[in-house]
């Protein structure tokens, strides 16, 4: 999760019921790229390098954090690319009447507060491009280094034929990186939102991982223990994940103290599930369970890879010395961007 906040006013308002619904529409409309076509313009329009320049002012008056990267990522929406530097090239250009309105329209949801993940409807993580809707959980960048460290495991292991056992999928964002960097693998992803797991199909789909990505609509419960929803059952009949065993298990589970959940950003708190952000009043609620859970379901020379509030290391150590019936051994703690101890591998022994 994302830790290198930068520190913003208070928000002074919640987001009206009709304002949200005007962001939705504006964001969900969508263009044929032959209407994305630079010739039919309006020559009293600003050039692309002066409209950024314009509302990145706009939205840095408004306080809103990254201005400029904010309105690079909308315009390259707009005109159908997703490479903001492609703009440089065109940046004497115009934009049609049509895509102006447009983007006039998603720079509104963005003055209020709607992430630009959203705004957009996709963001890139490793080397794969993944659809966002709120208010399914944005996948940050430190999360990649979670990600680089899960497939430097699976480089050095001898077994060709890896599980991997995601809690908590989200958009599908990690177990999809690691499994279209990593060919051999084969993940389980469950999260207790159905609306994450369609995400995650939808994900899956895209990038035709079909075949090696399962995606199952279960709970972690508080004893340990993984409770598949009916439907899902349905559809896996043979399934049962609290007597299969994985080589690997990795999470990016809710781990922010009840007590922080108010100080987060209005990017999170008005249009992001708060249930993916709030760990319970030490940030353990689901790190608890998941250790228990680990302790059974990997196999022995297994890893379980965490990201964690920097707060927890210490606690994970503790536990896995003070409890060593469970055979988890801690082997490391790894830093994110801001040199925070963010992530946690467990070996089972």
């Amino acid at each position: 999760m994302f830790r290198c906040l930068s520190s913003i006013r208070s928000f002074f308002s919640i987001l009206s019921a009709e304002a949200y619904v005007q962001c939705s529409k504006a964001k969900i409309t969508t263009f044929n790229r032959s209407t994305r076509n630079l010739s039919t313009i309006n020559v009293q329009c600003p050039t692309i390098g002066e409209i950024i320049e314009q509302w990145s002012n706009r939205f840095k008056n408004e306080h809103i954090p990254e201005p400029v990267e904010s309105i690079e990522h909308i315009v390259a929406h707009v005109i159908g690319t997703n490479k903001i530097l492609d703009l440089v090239d065109i940046k004497n250009e115009r934009l049609t009447s049509v895509q102006r309105d447009t983007l006039d329209s998603l720079c509104e949801c963005r003055l209020s507060r709607m992430p630009i993940q959203y705004i957009i409807g996709e963001w890139d993580f490793c080397d794969i491009t993944l659809k966002l809707v709120p208010p399914i959980f944005i996948p940050r960048p430190e999360t990649e280094i979670l990600v680089h460290y899960i497939l430097k495991a699976l480089k050095s292991s001898d077994n060709n034929k890896q599980e991997i056992l995601e809690i908590g999928c989200g958009s599908g964002a990690i177990s999809l990186a690691i499994a279209h960097a990593n060919k051999t693998v084969h993940c389980i992803a469950i999260d207790s939102n159905p609306e994450a797991c369609e995400l995650t199909k939808k994900n899956r789909d895209k990038l035709n991982l079909k075949d090696r990505i399962s995606v199952v609509h279960a709970t972690l419960k508080d004893n340990g223990s993984i409770e598949i929803s009916n439907e899902s059952k349905n559809e896996s009949k043979n399934l049962d994940l609290n007597s299969k065993i994985f080589d690997f298990i990795v999470s990016n589970p809710p781990y922010i103290p009840t007590k922080q959940i108010s100080t987060l950003i209005p990017e999170i708190k008005i249009y992001e599930d708060l249930t993916a952000f709030d760990g319970g009043d030490d940030g353990l609620k689901v790190i608890k369970p998941l250790l228990k859970y680990a302790a059974i379901a990997l196999k022995p020379g297994g890893r379980l890879f965490l990201e964690v509030d920097t707060t927890h290391p210490e606690y994970i150590q503790f536990f896995t010395k003070k409890y060593p019936i469970l055979k988890l051994q801690y082997e490391h703690t790894y830093k994110d961007f801001c040199n925070n101890d963010r992530f946690i591998e467990i070996l089972k022994v």
